[in-house]
Protein backbone atom coordinates (compact mmCIF):
# COMPACT_ATOMS: atom_id res chain seq x y z
CA UNK A 1 0.00 0.00 0.00
CA UNK A 2 1.27 3.46 -0.93
CA UNK A 3 2.42 5.61 2.00
CA UNK A 4 0.45 8.57 0.62
CA UNK A 5 -2.76 6.55 0.70
CA UNK A 6 -2.11 5.45 4.29
CA UNK A 7 -1.44 9.03 5.40
CA UNK A 8 -4.60 10.27 3.68
CA UNK A 9 -6.74 7.63 5.35
CA UNK A 10 -5.10 8.37 8.69
CA UNK A 11 -5.92 12.06 8.31
CA UNK A 12 -9.53 11.31 7.33
CA UNK A 13 -10.06 9.08 10.37
CA UNK A 14 -8.38 11.66 12.62
CA UNK A 15 -10.71 14.35 11.29
CA UNK A 16 -13.78 12.15 11.75
CA UNK A 17 -13.04 11.24 15.37
CA UNK A 18 -12.11 14.87 16.11
CA UNK A 19 -15.43 16.03 14.64
CA UNK A 20 -17.34 13.51 16.76
CA UNK A 21 -15.50 14.68 19.85
CA UNK A 22 -15.99 18.35 19.00
CA UNK A 23 -19.70 17.93 18.31
CA UNK A 24 -20.28 16.05 21.56
CA UNK A 25 -18.38 18.69 23.56
CA UNK A 26 -20.40 21.45 21.88
CA UNK A 27 -23.65 19.57 22.48
CA UNK A 28 -22.78 19.09 26.14
CA UNK A 29 -21.95 22.78 26.52
CA UNK A 30 -25.26 23.82 24.97
CA UNK A 31 -27.18 21.30 27.08
CA UNK A 32 -25.33 22.48 30.15
CA UNK A 33 -26.35 26.09 29.55
CA UNK A 34 -29.97 25.22 28.82
CA UNK A 35 -30.43 22.84 31.74
CA UNK A 36 -27.91 24.46 34.09
CA UNK A 37 -25.81 21.33 34.36
CA UNK A 38 -28.69 19.02 35.24
CA UNK A 39 -28.56 16.81 32.15
CA UNK A 40 -24.88 16.35 31.33
CA UNK A 41 -24.15 13.04 29.62
CA UNK A 42 -20.62 11.84 30.47
CA UNK A 43 -20.83 9.21 27.74
CA UNK A 44 -21.85 11.46 24.85
CA UNK A 45 -18.55 10.94 23.01
CA UNK A 46 -18.92 7.19 23.31
CA UNK A 47 -22.56 7.31 22.19
CA UNK A 48 -21.71 9.54 19.24
CA UNK A 49 -18.96 7.13 18.23
CA UNK A 50 -21.35 4.20 18.56
CA UNK A 51 -23.90 5.83 16.26
CA UNK A 52 -21.25 6.48 13.60
CA UNK A 53 -19.97 2.93 13.98
CA UNK A 54 -23.45 1.45 13.49
CA UNK A 55 -23.80 3.35 10.21
CA UNK A 56 -20.37 2.19 9.02
CA UNK A 57 -20.97 -1.38 10.19
CA UNK A 58 -24.28 -1.55 8.31
CA UNK A 59 -22.41 -1.21 5.02
CA UNK A 60 -19.36 -3.27 5.99
CA UNK A 61 -20.69 -6.17 8.06
CA UNK A 62 -18.43 -8.75 6.44
CA UNK A 63 -15.24 -6.87 7.39
CA UNK A 64 -15.97 -6.32 11.08
CA UNK A 65 -16.08 -8.69 14.03
CA UNK A 66 -17.98 -7.44 17.06
CA UNK A 67 -19.28 -10.32 19.16
CA UNK A 68 -17.33 -13.35 17.95
CA UNK A 69 -17.67 -16.13 20.54
CA UNK A 70 -15.58 -18.97 19.10
CA UNK A 71 -12.33 -17.34 20.30
CA UNK A 72 -13.75 -15.76 23.42
CA UNK A 73 -12.32 -18.06 26.07
CA UNK A 74 -8.70 -19.10 25.57
CA UNK A 75 -5.31 -18.68 27.20
CA UNK A 76 -4.16 -16.15 24.61
CA UNK A 77 -6.83 -13.71 25.75
CA UNK A 78 -5.88 -14.14 29.40
CA UNK A 79 -2.16 -13.64 28.74
CA UNK A 80 -2.84 -10.63 26.53
CA UNK A 81 -5.05 -9.13 29.22
CA UNK A 82 -2.23 -9.40 31.75
CA UNK A 83 0.28 -7.92 29.30
CA UNK A 84 -2.17 -5.11 28.58
CA UNK A 85 -3.35 -4.29 32.09
CA UNK A 86 -0.39 -4.64 34.46
CA UNK A 87 2.30 -2.52 32.71
CA UNK A 88 -0.26 0.17 31.83
CA UNK A 89 -1.50 0.35 35.41
CA UNK A 90 2.05 0.62 36.74
CA UNK A 91 2.87 3.44 34.30
CA UNK A 92 -0.35 5.27 35.24
CA UNK A 93 0.58 4.90 38.91
CA UNK A 94 4.12 6.11 38.19
CA UNK A 95 2.68 9.23 36.54
CA UNK A 96 0.76 10.10 39.70
CA UNK A 97 1.82 8.35 42.89
CA UNK A 98 -0.46 10.41 45.13
CA UNK A 99 -2.45 8.09 47.34
CA UNK A 100 -6.21 8.29 46.97
CA UNK A 101 -8.90 7.55 49.53
CA UNK A 102 -11.60 7.47 46.88
CA UNK A 103 -13.37 4.14 46.48
CA UNK A 104 -13.39 2.47 43.10
CA UNK A 105 -16.93 2.51 41.75
CA UNK A 106 -18.75 0.71 38.96
CA UNK A 107 -18.91 3.99 37.05
CA UNK A 108 -15.08 4.11 37.06
CA UNK A 109 -15.04 0.67 35.46
CA UNK A 110 -17.64 1.76 32.90
CA UNK A 111 -15.67 4.92 32.09
CA UNK A 112 -12.76 2.77 30.97
CA UNK A 113 -14.83 0.07 29.30
CA UNK A 114 -16.94 2.53 27.31
CA UNK A 115 -13.86 4.18 25.80
CA UNK A 116 -13.35 1.02 23.78
CA UNK A 117 -16.28 2.13 21.63
CA UNK A 118 -14.46 5.06 20.00
CA UNK A 119 -11.00 3.57 20.34
CA UNK A 120 -11.33 0.00 19.12
CA UNK A 121 -14.88 -0.46 17.86
CA UNK A 122 -14.85 2.67 15.69
CA UNK A 123 -11.32 3.82 14.89
CA UNK A 124 -9.49 0.48 14.71
CA UNK A 125 -12.29 -1.01 12.63
CA UNK A 126 -12.26 2.00 10.31
CA UNK A 127 -8.63 1.30 9.48
CA UNK A 128 -9.60 -2.33 8.81
CA UNK A 129 -12.48 -1.29 6.55
CA UNK A 130 -10.19 1.05 4.62
CA UNK A 131 -7.73 -1.84 4.15
CA UNK A 132 -5.02 -0.23 6.26
CA UNK A 133 -4.48 -3.50 8.06
CA UNK A 134 -1.14 -4.85 6.88
CA UNK A 135 0.48 -7.32 9.27
CA UNK A 136 3.57 -5.77 10.85
CA UNK A 137 4.64 -8.60 13.13
CA UNK A 138 2.67 -11.56 14.44
CA UNK A 139 -0.78 -10.31 15.40
CA UNK A 140 0.24 -6.66 15.29
CA UNK A 141 -1.23 -4.85 12.30
CA UNK A 142 -0.89 -1.39 10.85
CA UNK A 143 -4.47 -0.64 11.91
CA UNK A 144 -3.56 -1.26 15.55
CA UNK A 145 -0.43 0.91 15.42
CA UNK A 146 -2.11 3.82 13.62
CA UNK A 147 -5.02 3.65 16.02
CA UNK A 148 -2.63 4.02 18.94
CA UNK A 149 -1.08 7.10 17.31
CA UNK A 150 -4.47 8.77 16.93
CA UNK A 151 -5.08 8.55 20.67
CA UNK A 152 -1.62 9.93 21.39
CA UNK A 153 -2.68 12.87 19.22
CA UNK A 154 -5.68 13.30 21.49
CA UNK A 155 -3.43 13.50 24.55
CA UNK A 156 -1.31 16.21 22.93
CA UNK A 157 -4.32 18.16 21.64
CA UNK A 158 -5.92 18.07 25.09
CA UNK A 159 -2.79 19.68 26.51
CA UNK A 160 -3.18 22.55 24.04
CA UNK A 161 -6.91 22.85 24.72
CA UNK A 162 -6.24 23.09 28.45
CA UNK A 163 -3.64 25.79 27.81
CA UNK A 164 -0.73 23.66 28.97
CA UNK A 165 2.65 23.36 27.32
CA UNK A 166 3.49 19.98 25.86
CA UNK A 167 6.47 18.81 27.91
CA UNK A 168 8.10 15.53 28.83
CA UNK A 169 5.72 15.34 31.80
CA UNK A 170 3.13 13.79 29.49
CA UNK A 171 5.52 11.00 28.48
CA UNK A 172 4.20 8.47 31.04
CA UNK A 173 0.67 9.06 29.73
CA UNK A 174 1.85 8.75 26.13
CA UNK A 175 3.78 5.54 26.86
CA UNK A 176 0.83 4.07 28.75
CA UNK A 177 -1.52 5.00 25.92
CA UNK A 178 0.65 3.44 23.22
CA UNK A 179 1.31 0.28 25.22
CA UNK A 180 -2.33 -0.18 26.11
CA UNK A 181 -3.67 0.66 22.64
CA UNK A 182 -1.36 -1.76 20.87
CA UNK A 183 -1.89 -4.71 23.19
CA UNK A 184 -5.62 -4.23 23.67
CA UNK A 185 -5.87 -3.78 19.90
CA UNK A 186 -4.20 -7.16 19.45
CA UNK A 187 -6.56 -8.57 22.08
CA UNK A 188 -9.56 -7.33 20.11
CA UNK A 189 -8.11 -8.58 16.83
CA UNK A 190 -7.52 -12.07 18.22
CA UNK A 191 -10.76 -12.41 20.19
CA UNK A 192 -13.01 -10.70 17.65
CA UNK A 193 -15.24 -9.65 20.53
CA UNK A 194 -15.39 -6.02 21.70
CA UNK A 195 -16.49 -7.13 25.17
CA UNK A 196 -12.99 -8.51 25.82
CA UNK A 197 -11.11 -5.21 25.38
CA UNK A 198 -13.91 -3.43 27.24
CA UNK A 199 -13.33 -5.70 30.23
CA UNK A 200 -9.57 -5.18 29.91
CA UNK A 201 -9.97 -1.40 29.92
CA UNK A 202 -12.23 -1.49 32.95
CA UNK A 203 -9.83 -3.78 34.79
CA UNK A 204 -6.91 -1.51 33.94
CA UNK A 205 -8.70 1.36 35.67
CA UNK A 206 -9.37 -0.92 38.63
CA UNK A 207 -5.75 -2.09 38.97
CA UNK A 208 -4.39 1.45 38.59
CA UNK A 209 -6.75 2.58 41.34
CA UNK A 210 -5.70 -0.31 43.58
CA UNK A 211 -2.05 0.66 43.14
CA UNK A 212 -2.80 4.25 44.14
CA UNK A 213 -4.62 3.06 47.23
CA UNK A 214 -2.30 0.29 48.37
CA UNK A 215 1.13 0.39 46.77
CA UNK A 216 2.50 3.52 48.40
CA UNK A 217 1.45 2.29 51.83
CA UNK A 218 3.01 -1.12 51.13
CA UNK A 219 6.29 0.50 50.05
CA UNK A 220 6.39 2.60 53.21
CA UNK A 221 5.84 -0.50 55.36
CA UNK A 222 8.62 -2.36 53.54
CA UNK A 223 11.02 0.55 54.02
CA UNK A 224 10.21 0.69 57.73
CA UNK A 225 10.84 -3.03 58.08
CA UNK A 226 14.12 -2.69 56.19
CA UNK A 227 15.22 0.12 58.50
CA UNK A 228 14.34 -1.93 61.57
CA UNK A 229 16.35 -4.87 60.24
CA UNK A 230 19.34 -2.60 59.62
CA UNK A 231 19.06 -1.18 63.15
CA UNK A 232 18.92 -4.67 64.67
CA UNK A 233 22.02 -5.73 62.75
CA UNK A 234 23.90 -2.69 63.99
CA UNK A 235 22.96 -3.52 67.58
Amino acid sequence: MMIGSIILKYILISILISLIFGITVLTNNITNKINRGKLINPYSFQLGSLLIFIVIWFFNKSKIEIFEVSRLVNWDNIVLMLITIIPTSVIVYWKNTDRTEKLFRLVDFLDGASMEIPQRLLVQNMFVILNVNTIIYGSMTLAIVLNSLIWVQFIIVQEFICGRKVTKKIMPEVIASIWFSIWVGILYSISGNIIVPMIAHGLERMVAHWLKVNLKEAIIKCLKKARNIVKLKRI
